[in-house]
């Protein structure tokens, strides 16, 4: 078993990714309910500055948490092998 390190480099890299998909997430949402009022009422509302800076702040918020999160147990259950494997 490759010991991994769980450096400054693999947290820099899960906070981009993650704040990334989440801002993807939230504005295709955006998107898909502008889409459905346009069905039901006649009317595209979609601002494409008020809902990409929408989803840029919600995806800094969601995704900094999740990359952050995922970066500590990573280093958690790096520190936890060890130990499994001695007894």
């Amino acid at each position: 078993m490759t010991q991994r390190n769980y450096g400054l480099t693999t947290l820099l890299i899960l906070l981009s990714s993650f704040v990334i998909i989440m801002t993807l997430v939230v504005l295709s949402g955006c998107l898909c309910a502008a889409f459905l009022v346009y069905l039901k009422n006649g009317a595209f509302i979609f601002g494409w500055q008020e809902d990409v800076l929408f989803s840029m702040k919600r995806g800094l918020i969601t995704g900094m948490p999740v990359g952050t999160g995922i970066w500590i147990l990573s280093k958690l259950k790096k520190k936890a092998i060890p130990k499994l494997i001695k007894v």
